[in-house]
């Protein structure tokens, strides 16, 4: 499985985007996590953050951040993000 979509914080104050790079190798892929702000109404507002990471520290920290209670989300939030 890879570490792929958003992730809300259980406060509603953080969304969390997981993708991977595609210009990784496929056999060594990267991945990028973005954290964003978020609007009263839950969707992304802006960009604060951006590490590029391998896909092992990805999984862990997407596994960890989902036992702290974060949540999927499933909406796709198009070009706003």
């Amino acid at each position: 499985m890879n570490p792929e979509g958003w992730l809300a914080d259980p406060k509603g104050m953080w969304l969390l985007l997981f993708h991977k790079d595609p210009m990784s190798w496929q056999r060594w892929p990267k991945f990028y996590m973005d954290k964003w702000s978020v609007t009263p109404v839950g969707t992304p507002c802006t960009l604060k953050s951006r590490r590029k990471v391998e896909l092992e520290p990805a999984l862990e920290t997407w596994n960890e951040l989902i036992q702290n209670g974060w949540r999927k989300v499933n909406d796709e939030f198009g070009e706003a993000a």
